[in-house]
């Protein structure tokens, strides 16, 4: 996502200076089309960054070669014994074996490091304590052949600007499951990282964008 916004930043500052100063001699008449050819630049690779964020957070269901009664109680129970930091724990708010639902939450305390510099140049560290959540959504269902199927999906929430702060929680705990119930074998395809048709406004723009620039090449040539 990082680099997709700074891609599409150093396309926008190229494109637009270029465009300005040696194509249509004035600065404004580039800003449009420049912005435009940022966001082109940097929209692939946001994209990308969004379905693998996607994924992450809501992974392709797994079978695992356990009964559903066994891995219903191996999770709930995994859930009620786990604990981070200082004794951070989730909370089960339901644990439906009927259905197969099991949803929990998890609240815990974090710290960020903050650099800041003062007049005379001298870098200086403090911590910030942050807030961070959790909601867990787990579905487990027969397959048909005896074993489990689960599917997990995770909603975070952070305070503060460490985007990925709960990823070591969320991938701890998808190894924790695994190390008690075995490891398992993807049961569906994630959601696929091909590059979709541009959105119509991206492309409407643009043709506007296009339209106003051969208007402002033509003023150009003939001043």
């Amino acid at each position: 996502m990082a680099a997709g916004i700074a891609v599409g930043i150093f396309v926008f500052l190229f494109t637009a200076a270029f465009l300005g100063q040696n194509v249509l001699h004035n600065n404004e008449a580039g800003s449009f089309p420049g912005l435009l050819a940022g966001i082109w630049a940097a929209w692939p690779l946001i994209h990308k960054a969004r379905v693998q964020r996607h994924n992450f957070l809501h992974p392709a269901a797994t079978e695992y070669q356990v009964p559903v009664k066994q891995a219903f109680a191996t999770i709930r129970d995994l859930l009620a014994d786990i604990s981070y930091n200082f004794g951070d724990k989730w909370h089960i708010a339901s644990a439906d074996t009927i259905s197969g639902r099991i949803t929990a939450d998890l609240r815990f305390v974090d710290e960020e490091v903050h650099h800041d510099i003062d007049s005379r140049g001298q870098i200086h560290t403090r911590r910030e304590r942050r807030q961070r959540y959790i909601g867990l959504e787990i579905s487990i269902r027969d397959s048909g052949a005896g074993t489990a199927v689960v599917k997990m999906d995770f909603t975070p929430k952070i305070e503060g600007l460490q985007f990925y702060a709960c990823a070591p929680i969320i991938v701890g705990m998808i190894a924790s499951i695994e190390s008690r119930i075995g490891p398992g074998l993807q049961a569906e395809d994630p959601v696929s990282s091909k590059l979709p048709a541009p959105p119509w406004w991206l492309i409407a723009a643009s043709a506007l964008a296009l339209l106003a620039m051969f208007g402002d090449v033509q003023k150009a040539i003939f001043q």
